[in-house]
């Protein structure tokens, strides 16, 4: 018999949360599974519960929420015994849609029951992980905005609407990198780092990303000429991004933001600012996920 937590962000989903435990109960039968539920009350409350999860020994802990509760609930679950489940109920659902998993709730549920796991990797920024994308340039600024905005004010045309809108006013950033021990500088608009592949809402900024491969991928956008902000911002949409020429790749396993002033990061959509180096670091077979069966999260052929 298996130990199920299931960690519940009831501000997710537009209520969709509220039938979580009796579908629960339907699908994972005691004779299998052992289910318990906790509900987050505040910022940061799902590190919380999962820390006490993986002490306590669940065999499967389930973040049900957006990418926000995924991040906080993945703190604890990397380097640990507990596997990790998601039942996607944010607005992007970026780590969610990069494996497959259903925005169904009860095709979600039946997935702990019979789907099969993977062991992943994870990105060590600084002190804190993340498994699905974090940035330090225009894309902070989109993330930290949208992060703020209201449900009905989300979606793939706001989206684009709003890089569209602050495009005008962020100037291009200029950073110092350290890469195998060397500096190098790059003068950029955007600067993702992706494990999986996309922001969310299908928006796949690393076509090519491979949680599997013990590598991570900056992505670096230069600034872009007016009449390109559309068409590059519609390849995010399209799986080609990585085919701009506007659009350096690169394949890493560790590098370093030579940063001494303010800047912005996100980390799996969760903004901060932060005025000291950052530090990126992969994280090989970190983390034990529940997938669909058969689903390939290796790169697209």
């Amino acid at each position: 018999m298996k130990s199920v937590l299931f960690i519940v962000n009831p501000h997710s989903g537009k209520n969709r949360s509220k039938n979580i435990e009796t579908v629960a109960n339907e699908i994972l039968t005691p004779d299998k599974f052992s289910v318990d539920f906790v509900y987050t009350r505040f910022a940061g409350h799902a590190l919380e519960l999962s820390r006490m999860g993986v002490e306590k020994g669940y065999d499967i802990i389930v973040a049900v929420g957006g990418d926000g509760t995924i991040h906080e609930v993945s703190q604890s679950l990397i380097h640990s015994k507990s596997t990790m489940a998601i039942i996607p109920m944010g607005s992007g659902n970026g780590f969610a849609r990069f494996f497959g998993i259903s925005s169904s709730v009860k095709k979600a549920i039946q997935m702990i029951a019979e789907g099969e796991e993977k062991t992943i990797d994870t990105v060590l920024c600084n002190s804190e992980y993340f498994v699905n994308v974090a940035g330090f340039g225009f894309d902070a600024q989109i993330g930290d905005i949208y992060d703020k905005s209201c449900s009905e004010e989300r979606g793939g045309l706001n989206y684009v609407k709003l890089v569209i809108e602050e495009y005008f006013s962020y100037p291009p950033q200029k950073c110092r990198f350290l890469v195998d021990g060397k500096e190098v500088e790059k003068t950029f608009f955007v600067a993702s780092v992706a494990n999986a592949n996309q922001y969310g809402l299908n928006a796949v900024i690393a076509p090519e990303a491979d949680v599997t491969d013990g590598k991570f991928e900056l992505v670096l956008v230069k600034e872009l000429p007016v009449f390109d902000v559309i068409p590059v911002t519609i390849r995010l949409f399209v799986n080609q991004f990585n085919n701009s020429r506007h659009v350096e790749t690169y394949h890493l396993e560790e590098f370093t933001v030579l940063n001494n002033v303010p800047r912005l990061l996100h980390l799996d959509g969760e903004p901060r600012m932060i005025n000291t180096d950052i530090t990126f670091k992969i994280q090989k077979q970190s983390l034990t996920c529940i997938v669909p069966k058969k689903k390939h999260i290796g790169r697209r052929l």
